[in-house]
């Protein structure tokens, strides 16, 4: 499998590489605005439009890379990071999706598969050895990165469920000491409530679980939200 992505990698650090994943048809950007939100709490406390020019676009097979280095806006160093774009075009409208929507839990997790096999192989990668590594998911996203720690157990330190479906996934059991941070809107109506309740429960039974409701959200991002991440990654 070939993946389209846009890239920040300090090269020499010992810091975090953040995994993202867009939500459906949406692109990679989307998840460098949050985890720029993230970073720069004073630049992005109300606008979460604003975002960064991407430092660097490529795709890459099998264990192929890039390795880009960038600065933000203060001179400091930002944090390193990897977003993907989904592997499908949506048609007409514009923008990506990880699976089609409304399709069957097989079809949706042998396309998770397949993206898991092409991020793990370039995890195999030396520059990232030693190296916390952080999943970043909204919606089909945050499903994505749940199905990673799920087939990969041990590979990644935590993940950032923001919104995502867990239908099918009722009777999982998850072995992974990973760290979740998993948050809906109160007001979200495309994750229909029965699924919310069983990612909760799915991650709640596994351990090491952080969970938010925001009262006045629906499928979308906000600022106690992006400010909760940023105390959960402090902690970790």
């Amino acid at each position: 499998m070939r993946l389209q992505m846009t890239s920040r990698i300090n090269a020499g650090g010992d810091g975090p590489i953040f995994l993202m994943f867009h939500g459906y048809g949406n692109d990679e950007s989307e998840m460098v605005r949050i985890l720029d939100a993230v970073y720069a709490p004073a630049r992005f406390h109300t606008d979460l439009s604003v975002s960064s020019a991407p430092v660097g676009s490529s795709d890459f097979a099998d264990s192929d890379y890039s390795v880009n280095h960038a600065e933000s806006a203060h001179g400091e160093t930002g944090p390193s990071y990897i977003s993907f774009r989904a592997t499908y075009p949506r048609p007409y409208m514009g923008g990506n999706y990880w699976y089609p929507d409304g399709c069957g839990v097989e079809e949706r997790q042998r396309e998770c598969a397949a993206v898991g096999e092409a991020v793990t192989s370039l995890l195999d990668a030396s520059a990232f050895a030693n190296r916390k590594k952080i999943l970043i998911g909204f919606s089909q996203g945050g499903y994505l990165s749940y199905r990673l720690v799920k087939a990969y157990p041990t590979v990644f330190d935590s993940a950032i469920l923001l919104s995502p479906s867990f239908m099918g996934e009722e009777q999982a059991a998850l072995d992974s000491l990973t760290r979740f941070f998993l948050a809906y809107g109160a007001y979200d109506r495309t994750i229909p409530a029965p699924d919310q309740q069983t990612a909760h429960q799915v991650l709640e039974r596994a351990g090491l679980l952080t969970y938010r409701e925001y009262p006045d959200m629906a499928h979308a991002i906000c600022d106690e939200e992006i400010a909760d991440i940023r105390d959960f990654l402090r902690a970790i």
